[in-house]
């Protein structure tokens, strides 16, 4: 069963509006919040990568993770990374950024630590097994 892909985007800045309601409206450092058109592409970038992590999660644990093949903009894959920069983990996920045709792709990796990485032209491959950390690959969660 395939579904539609979540709009990471949207989640984003629903999740910065209930971290406003939440906080009064207030950064972390007490400075009042910007409006979401305010942030910046960096700043809104960072949001979304946030909303793709909590999503990827939820899909997993739900077991719903099925995809059409195509990438978008915004989905959530998976690419081999330096276990080192990733609190040692071997695989990380990563929001696709670019799409440049059905299988290549560039994508901003979401490390379990505060390495940040952008990863350009990573080609897909039907699994991670043989992948060696920090090749140009890409492959689709999988609820297994």
């Amino acid at each position: 069963m395939s579904r539609s892909r979540p709009p990471l985007p949207e989640f984003a800045q629903a999740a910065y509006a209930a971290y406003g309601a939440a906080t009064g409206h207030r950064t972390y450092n007490d400075r009042p919040m910007p409006e979401w058109e305010d942030l910046g592409e960096q700043i809104q970038a960072a949001w979304v990568c946030a909303a793709g992590a909590v999503s990827l999660n939820t899909l997993a644990t739900l077991g719903a993770v099925d995809h059409d093949g195509s990438p978008d903009v915004g989905d959530i894959v998976l690419v081999p990374v330096d276990p080192a920069e990733s609190n040692g983990a071997r695989v990380a996920p990563a929001v696709i950024t670019r799409v440049w045709n059905k299988t290549t792709v560039n994508a901003r990796v979401l490390h379990d630590s505060d390495a940040v990485r952008w990863r350009t032209s990573l080609t897909f491959v039907d699994s991670l097994d043989n992948a060696m950390a920090g090749a140009a690959v890409w492959t689709w969660p999988t609820s297994d």
